[in-house]
């Protein structure tokens, strides 16, 4: 009889991945992307997927959680899959994992728990105590994925992990092969913000610090604001400081149109007030545009404040202003550290971090006893 140990010494290895539709607007089913799409043109892996979410409506939305965690409990309890990735934010993401992980746990498969709320602690620890140890147990993958050295501690403190069963591992980015030369005397400045429309992404904040600015250096910049969330009332907020001319509000938007906004712009801009760390400032680094962004999550060790991008405070709209100010008088600075914002995030490509993630899988899938004797 062949058992789990043999069929893991093959050329393919199983992995489950969970997590949201890939169709879900955000940064989490941007690395899930990529994650399926980079695993899925190896030759040594074989990839399955259960989705348990999708922004739908609340009966889609439930006969998808239902049907997602259903799937994933049958590929595990079954011996189908070596090992299980499972993508993680908060709230209910928490729960619905917590399901997956616990199962895989009876049975001895691996899993991986990949974080990515920036605002994971805030939720956790707002949990009655009760249900904080209980979800702390259900949580206790053999790896939980961290997007930066600073968030370790949230797990290991809160999990009640070793240290060693917290990795580090930045998000991927899609690194494009050509980027066009940013002429750093053009006469309009195109800025770009990607992000979801609520208040903690800062989108607010950046109204009212593109409102402070100086006239001529307002004249010439353009922002387009684009994510899923409240449209109308960013919509509301330029219109009511005069800023029509200034900022084009979109909603969300696909890949090939973000990657042509990239394309031509020289300023991202993301002012949060938490991150784990944003897709949306790893992509527009790798297409060489300047960083403005504040120092929460993973950015505040990924942009380094005069080189390769510009740091400002949380919730400080004047700072956001003086920030851009300088950027707008200074052609040739706002040029150079984007073409550093692309050097620094060379090594986050895809490919590279698939690798990682393989070789952390048969590191997993190999320390598994063999349950079939």
């Amino acid at each position: 009889m062949t058992g789990p140990t043999e069929r893991r010494g093959g050329d393919r290895l199983r992995v489950l991945v969970v997590g949201q539709a890939s169709s879900t607007p955000g940064g989490i089913a941007a690395v899930q992307r990529l994650h399926q799409r980079f695993l899925d043109a190896r030759d040594d892996v074989d990839v399955r997927v259960a989705i348990t979410y999708d922004e739908v409506g609340p009966l889609r939305r439930l006969w998808l959680m239902v049907h997602g965690i259903a799937r994933a409990l049958a590929l595990v309890l079954t011996g189908r899959v070596d090992v299980v990735h499972l993508h993680l934010a908060k709230g209910l993401s928490a729960l619905r994992k917590g399901v997956v992980v616990a199962a895989a746990r009876s049975r001895g498969v691996p899993t991986v728990l990949h974080t990515h709320a920036g605002a994971f602690a805030d939720w956790f620890d707002g949990l009655p105590a009760p249900l904080r140890r209980a979800v702390a147990r259900m949580l206790r993958a053999d790896r939980v994925v961290a997007l930066s050295p600073g968030a370790r501690e949230v797990y290991t403190s809160r999990l009640g992990l070793p240290d060693d069963r917290v990795a580090v591992l930045a998000n991927p980015v899609e690194w494009p092969a050509e980027v066009p030369e940013r002429d750093p005397r053009t006469d309009t400045v195109e800025a770009v913000f990607l992000g979801r429309l609520i208040d903690r992404k800062g989108v607010f904040d950046l109204v009212d610090a593109l409102a402070g600015l100086d006239a001529a250096h307002r004249a010439r910049l353009h922002v387009t604001v684009a994510g899923h969330g409240d449209a109308d009332a960013v919509r509301r907020a330029v219109d009511r400081h005069g800023l029509d001319a200034t900022v084009d509000v979109r909603t969300w938007i696909g890949p090939d149109e973000r990657d042509e906004l990239l394309r031509t712009a020289q300023i991202l801009l993301l002012p949060s007030w938490w991150e784990g760390l944003p897709m949306s400032v790893l992509e527009g680094m790798a297409w060489g545009l300047c960083p403005v962004v504040t120092p929460v999550g993973g950015l505040a060790t990924l942009v380094r404040d005069g080189d390769n991008g510009v740091v400002v405070p949380v919730g400080d709209p004047p700072a956001l202003t003086a920030a851009l100010d300088k950027l707008l008088s200074d052609d040739e600075v706002r040029v150079h550290l984007g073409a550093r914002a692309r050097e620094s995030v060379r090594a986050f490509g895809a490919d590279a971090w698939a690798d990682r993630l393989v070789t952390l899988y048969r590191e997993l899938a190999g320390s598994r006893p063999d349950t079939t004797a």
